[in-house]
């Protein structure tokens, strides 16, 4: 990037521009970071624990979620128990503790912090958490969801995750690790690249799949959306009336209050229903030179150089 001396306040614009690496794997990044090659970039998992104890991380909040998905149009992620059953059966703690290590919060709805209601308060807080690790539970939900389709066996299952990350690969891995502990459930993973993982998820082939959100706009709809019946988004076949209904009426009503009622009543539909599970929410964890200055990272994502500077 260049800088627009055309731009109505340049003036106020410091930096002559900027260059962007794109580097898939994050130890590489970090090395260049720590050789002075980059100012700034995200920290690798491996040591994202111990760079934020030493106080080298800078933490942002950012309005997205990472999840699973279900293909519910295909055995066994038809029945909604079984859906449950493997949501309940996932130790988010521990992803989060122990494989992303970068201070995620896990997620036990779908929309993240950050959403302000007319109330003052947050959408989350004043949601709260839609369901809990319980795998006394989801075994219970496994057999009877199994009972209900007539199953003596668990028709095979297979996750997939993309390529490019260490991150996908390693929550695949501990996830097929969960499912074997708490539910006596042999699941495959599938890793598949990352230029066509997208279109095979749009095209309904994935039986369960990784995905992330992350917020486009500040309004809890942004999320919710995402899953009414012929979102492009929605990626797993499921369909409600229902929830299909509130969101609609939650685009026409004029008084807040009301609206973000709706919304709420639409996202308890979602997480019973559970046509995917989320693992955690999402934050920006930045190691930024000391010479860099100004940056503006919003919530949902985007990042603004306007005030950004280096001292020299």
């Amino acid at each position: 990037m260049t800088r627009n001396n055309e731009y109505w306040d340049s003036d106020n614009v410091a930096l002559d521009g900027a260059t962007w690496f794109m580097i898939d794997d994050a130890m590489t990044a970090y090395q260049l970071f720590d050789q002075g090659g980059l100012h700034s970039t995200a920290p690798p998992a491996d040591m994202a624990e111990q760079l934020i104890a030493d106080g080298e991380v800078d933490l942002y909040d950012q309005a997205g979620t990472y999840f699973y998905r279900f293909l519910v149009t295909e055995e066994p992620f038809q029945n909604k128990k079984i859906r449950q059953a493997f949501a309940k059966a996932v130790n988010r703690e521990s992803i989060v503790d122990n494989v992303i290590k970068q201070n995620q919060e896990p997620a036990s709805a779908f929309v993240s912090n950050g959403f302000t209601e007319p109330s003052g308060e947050d959408f989350r807080a004043t949601g709260g958490d839609y369901f809990e690790m319980d795998v006394e539970e989801a075994r219970t939900l496994l057999e009877e969801g199994m009972a209900e389709e007539g199953y003596e066996e668990l028709p095979p299952v297979t996750l997939s995750y993309s390529s490019g990350s260490n991150d996908h690969q390693r929550i695949a891995e501990t996830l097929q690790q969960m499912y074997k502990e708490n539910l006596d459930v042999d699941v495959e993973l599938e890793v598949v690249e990352s230029s066509v993982f997208l279109d095979r998820q749009r095209g309904l082939e994935m039986q369960m799949s990784r995905s992330s959100f992350i917020a486009d706009y500040a309004d809890p709809i942004n999320f919710l959306e995402s899953f009414i019946t012929d979102s492009s988004m929605n990626r797993t076949g499921w369909s409600n009336e229902e929830y299909d209904r509130l969101i609609e009426e939650s685009r026409m009503e004029g008084d807040e209050e009301s609206r973000f009622e709706l919304l709420h009543e639409a996202e308890s539909i979602l997480l019973d229903e559970m046509p995917f599970f989320p693992l955690y929410f999402y934050n920006q964890p930045v190691l930024e030179n000391d010479s860099v200055s100004g940056v503006v990272r919003h919530p949902v994502g985007y990042i603004e150089l306007k005030w950004a500077d280096l001292e020299q």
